[in-house]
């Protein structure tokens, strides 16, 4: 995949970005933007190594300049066993014993020159950072820099993480691509998968929550097991309760369904409500389209909603529309990857949302 930035784009040159990886790997990213602040983006790299210390991590640097200044903690991180490849222009005065230093020529719209952190073991992350600020000002300074301007996104997609790699000419594994989602689920209907999906819903028993009176808000992910799916619904049908599937799914800013061209018609998703398992059949996610169906098969009144937010933001603010009295989340949640803490989906921090947590282990 071409990973270079549009010339002359602003930051609206991400989704071109964003285009050609969903048309690579064969749908929608996974991808959570970031603010502009550099405060901010310093503390998500600092996360970052020390998350991939004692494994391997790529990064970029933009000129040789800035990874002198780092030289104590990259040599800290040689020390402690972490694999690093690092990218930019010019040469490095002294080499960093342990290090392995790629000088690029000078193209400020290529990957290779820009601000990027890139690990797959022990954690799996990508933050990837252009700047797109004036052209005399690239690589100059810190990112406070007044004038200073970045886009990018942070990932723990593994078909992203995996391309990056690959294009950084770094890792020798190639991304493996997923299936598309179907489409072919009748939502009025279960299909095999639905039913099985049932009755493993039906074989579920769910403790009492003594939570107060309102939904089951139910946070789920592209790639969780359905095991957080079998309890949200079982609680929701014992304690008769109606059920919000939060489709974590369209946290990417790659896949919004907010952001289209569709205009406000009464197919399109809205913010301010739930929809219903044909929507989501129009909006390629099967999986929350059999989830609604199920749900409804016993009896549960469901509905789903993209969030307008990601992560733990986008979990407060279902809650808050629709009167969540209780948040159900997979078991990934009590190991969240850095991507996901990046994102606030952490107990400590979910739990201040001030509703009740079921983790289904």
């Amino acid at each position: 995949m071409d990973w270079t930035y549009p010339r002359g784009a602003g930051p609206e040159g991400i989704y071109e970005i964003g285009r050609r990886l969903a048309e690579h790997i064969g749908r929608i990213p996974d991808a959570t933007d970031f603010t502009n602040d550099a405060r901010e983006m310093l503390r998500i790299t600092r996360r970052v190594e020390s998350v991939a210390t004692g494994g391997r991590l790529f990064v970029g640097f933009q000129n040789a300049a800035k990874l002198e200044l780092e030289r104590p903690r990259y040599e800290a991180l040689v020390a402690a066993g972490t694999d690093i490849v690092a990218f930019g222009e010019g040469e490095l005065s002294q080499t960093i014993d342990g290090l392995e230093y790629r000088a690029v020529p000078p193209d400020h719209q290529r990957l290779a020159n820009n601000w990027f952190l890139v690990t797959d073991a022990p954690d799996r992350v990508g933050f990837v950072s252009w700047e797109i600020g004036k052209t005399e000002a690239f690589g100059q300074g810190g990112a406070a820099t007044p004038g200073k301007e970045f886009v990018g996104f942070i990932t723990d997609d593994p078909l992203v993480v995996a391309e990056l790699a690959s294009v950084l000419g770094t890792w020798n594994r190639a991304p493996r691509p997923r299936p598309r989602p179907s489409s072919t689920v009748d939502p009025a209907r279960p299909d095999p998968a639905g039913q099985a999906l049932i009755d493993a819903i039906r074989r579920t028993s769910a403790e009492a929550t003594g939570a107060g009176t309102g939904a089951v808000v139910l946070g789920m992910r592209r790639d969780d097991s359905d095991r957080a799916l079998h309890t949200a619904v079982a609680i929701a049908r014992d304690e008769q309760r109606p059920l919000v599937i939060v489709d974590r799914s369209s946290e990417s800013i790659f896949g919004t369904p907010y952001q289209d061209l569709r205009g406000d018609d009464d197919y399109r998703p809205r913010p301010d409500r739930l929809f219903g398992a044909a929507t989501a059949v129009r909006e390629g996610r099967a999986k929350t389209a059999r989830a609604i169906t199920a749900a409804t098969a016993l009896g549960v009144e469901a509905g789903a909603w993209f969030p307008t937010r990601s992560g733990s933001d986008g979990l407060a603010e279902a809650v808050r529309r629709f009167d969540g009295a209780l948040i159900v989340l997979h078991e990934t949640v009590r190991r969240p990857s850095m991507a996901e803490r990046i994102r606030g989906m952490t107990l400590d921090t979910l739990e201040r949302i001030g509703v009740p947590l079921v983790v289904a282990d």
